[in-house]
């Protein structure tokens, strides 16, 4: 499919957003370490440009933008699923509803109902309009309304992952998130406290376990660390190892990031 460069795509300056712990969240981050989190059509897109040589500099948000800008341009469910056929399954409205409701007449004062389905893909994905946005273009009552008739048209959503990676991955939006962060940060300061300590245990608890799992699985190097650790006690063990044998430091990074993405894979 060919992407619409209206987006410019090609934007040379240099995007330096926070996500969680201050990372770029630049496409080859994202190839590297959130690419499970995206929808399989931006999975292969971001794929192709972090594995070729051409220096890419959009955002991820642009990228999907340009991505889906096609769905703007459609007049129904088929022509959208002829381009996208991850959007096949998706019903029209009307064919779905079994009982009038003051949503569902909400919804006819603005589209006849044929017409539902495939304004919600341009908004959603095309537009990447929130679902409190596009609730309120429509009149309803609240964000769960919306969910529903979206659920029983089976028309996918984004995910609360790939969303913030999305705002994330722009600059003004994630400016507007890590206001929004410090504030909350600062009304709940022992709320956060108390939830930090928590996640500090679990990582250090992981940390020990991909750290265990990634030893037995390198048994030279497990052998060496052990006529170490005859001489040597606690964790001065470990430096002394890294310094006489260095070349198992890339060996030792592989296995262990190999381990964490089986950890992913089985969630």
């Amino acid at each position: 499919m060919k992407i619409n460069t209206q987006y410019n795509l090609y934007n040379k300056s240099v995007y330096s957003n926070s996500f969680g712990a201050a990372k770029d969240i630049n496409l080859k981050y994202i190839y590297a370490k959130r690419l499970h989190l995206l929808p399989d059509r931006m999975k292969r897109i971001v794929s192709d440009i972090a594995s070729g040589n051409t220096e890419f500099k959009t955002t991820l948000r642009d990228l999907h933008l340009a991505v889906y800008s096609p769905l703007l341009n459609c007049k129904n469910l088929n022509e959208a699923a002829a381009i996208f056929p991850e959007f096949s399954q998706i019903l029209e409205l009307n064919t779905v509803i079994q009982r009038d409701s003051s949503n569902l007449r909400k919804i006819k004062e603005k589209m006849p109902l044929s017409e539902f389905s495939i304004y919600i893909l341009k908004e959603r994905w095309g537009k990447l309009k929130t679902i409190n946005e596009i609730a309120d273009n429509l009149g309803l009552k609240n964000r769960s309304s919306l969910s529903w008739f979206m659920e029983i048209t089976k028309i996918p959503d984004l995910g609360k992952n790939y969303q913030a990676l999305l705002k994330a991955s722009d600059e003004e939006l994630n400016r507007q998130i890590a206001a929004k962060t410090r504030t909350y940060n600062q009304r709940h300061y022992d709320d956060v406290l108390r939830r930090n300590r928590i996640l500090s245990e679990k990582n250090r608890s992981l940390n020990s376990f991909l750290s265990r799992e990634t030893w037995s699985r390198m048994a030279r190097a497990r052998e060496l660390l052990s006529e170490i650790s005859s001489e040597t006690t606690g964790a001065e063990r470990f430096g002394v190892f890294w310094q006489k044998y260095p070349q198992y430091a890339k060996q030792y990074g592989e296995t262990r990031h190999i381990i964490a993405e089986e950890m992913k894979n089985k969630k």
